[in-house]
């Protein structure tokens, strides 16, 4: 072989390896997702979280109304009440989703 056609040797043998990275496997179709269910279809017991946890802040900042009101943030109180009464209607939607989705009504995918 002569130098010119080793070169050109050289370059067929880099192209004709495929890279092995997953996004290259994935944009040449060779890896496949698997679907995957979500663990909590109702969100209901993450709802019921977020509101306890608006509960215990409420709480908290209440021992601490007096300090509050001396820094001018009384404000803050009101914070924990309005994330508490979103939580209640966060969970009214998410009972009466579970309830269609239970009856048939609804799928579990459609939002």
């Amino acid at each position: 072989m002569t130098e010119e056609q080793e070169p050109a040797k050289d370059r067929m043998e880099r192209t004709d390896k495929k890279r092995t990275d997953p996004t290259s496997q994935l944009a040449r179709g060779e890896l496949v997702h698997a679907e995957v269910k979500p663990l909590d279809l109702s969100g209901i017991p993450s709802v019921i979280t977020g509101i306890t946890l608006w509960a215990v802040a409420f709480v908290v900042l209440f021992l601490f109304r007096g300090r509050l009101e001396d820094d001018g943030l009384d404000w803050w109180l009101w914070v924990p009440v309005a994330g508490f009464g979103l939580g209640l209607i966060g969970l009214w939607y998410c009972k009466r989703r579970w309830t269609a989705i239970q009856g048939g009504h609804r799928s579990a995918t459609e939002d």
